[in-house]
């Protein structure tokens, strides 16, 4: 088959970093147009990974090319999904897929309409060690569920291209890698049922954020994120039989530790491909499977309504949240209530 040719929409960080990359990586597509609101990065990207064509407006992508990749400002994704999807062109557009339900809503009802691929690149879920996790969950390794503990953080170091991380309209860290962080908890544990969320943005965007859940099922949890901390970048799952701990980055290993105390650990592999080391890595197959779904009308690995679940979420804690006061803030920072307290 000829190979798909591909618009990437945005020419930050991601797209050097990761989409292009990945793109020169596939034989069944390459990237054949770079749009950017800077007709300069726009040049510069083309140049540096010989593409043909350039843009500064998206629109000039509809009729040109097979598919485009989004990676855009967040409060950007839904209207040029939408435009694009209306217009037949298949999409698979970046974490988070938007920043309420109603805007995945317009992209979900824009496929729907053209019958065009929505794929979301929420690429931690083509990671061999994370889907085991989700297997061995599934399959009652650890009995009873009990509790979770997920932290992520460092100090900030991704090379922006541009301030918009930093905007309010874009969200912080919890719609940054709390996107990754959401999509996994709802993939692992189910549906929440309450929540508490402090965070420290007082007006702006917040680099800090503490998420206490109580799922569904039962299952009560925490998730901490940080931009200005180094912190463990993991999950402790513990279940009635022992813990399992999971690195949450691309390098992830797993820790299966019995009641007894004994424990196996390694990293996941998938076939005869070597554990992913990079975003790369990750996203490559993510990539792949998008050929694929467009192709041979494969369901994507992560669609606009699985991903929705996720962004419901974060909407939720946007509307719900609280000051995080530390005690270097006031003296004596109030005791954060639990998730039981505020389900009562």
């Amino acid at each position: 088959m000829e190979k798909l040719t591909c618009a990437v929409i945005g020419g930050g960080a991601v797209a050097e970093r990761v989409h292009l990359p990945a793109l020169a990586r596939c034989a069944g597509i390459e990237a054949t147009m770079i749009v950017d609101a800077s007709e300069a990065r726009a040049r510069q990207m083309a140049d540096r990974f010989a593409i043909g064509r350039i843009a500064t407006d998206y629109h000039d992508a509809i009729g040109r090319v097979d598919a485009a990749i989004i990676g855009l400002p967040h409060q950007l994704h839904a209207p040029v999904a939408a435009d694009l999807l209306k217009a037949g062109i298949p999409v698979l557009v970046e974490k988070p897929m938007a920043l309420t339900p109603e805007q995945c809503d317009v992209m979900i009802d824009a496929a729907a309409q053209s019958g065009a691929v929505l794929a979301v690149g929420l690429l931690r879920r083509c990671s061999p060690s994370l889907r085991w996790v989700k297997s061995a969950l599934d399959a009652g390794v650890l009995g009873r569920l009990l509790s979770f503990d997920l932290a992520e953080g460092a100090i900030y170091r991704w090379p922006v291209a541009s301030p918009s991380m930093f905007r309010r309209e874009g969200g912080g860290v919890l719609s940054d890698a709390g996107a990754h962080v959401l999509d996994l908890v709802l993939w692992w544990f189910g549906d929440h049922r309450s929540l508490v969320y402090r965070d420290d943005a007082m007006g702006g965007v917040e680099a800090d954020c503490l998420l206490e859940l109580e799922m569904a099922s039962g299952v009560s949890g925490r998730v901490e994120l940080s931009r200005t901390r180094d912190m463990r970048n993991s999950c402790i799952i513990t279940g009635e039989r022992g813990t399992i701990e999971v690195g949450t980055k691309t390098d992830s290993v797993v820790t299966v530790t019995w009641k007894d105390g004994i424990a196996l650990g390694g990293r996941g592999a998938s076939g005869d491909r070597p554990s992913p080391t990079t975003l790369i890595d990750l996203f490559e197959p993510q990539l792949r499977q998008f050929i694929h779904a467009i192709r041979f009308g494969e369901a994507p690995i992560v669609s606009g309504a699985e991903a929705r679940r996720s962004i419901a979420l974060l909407s939720a804690c946007y509307r719900a949240r609280q000051p995080w006061v530390h005690p270097w803030d006031a003296g004596i920072a109030p005791e954060m209530p639990t998730v039981l307290e505020v389900a009562q």
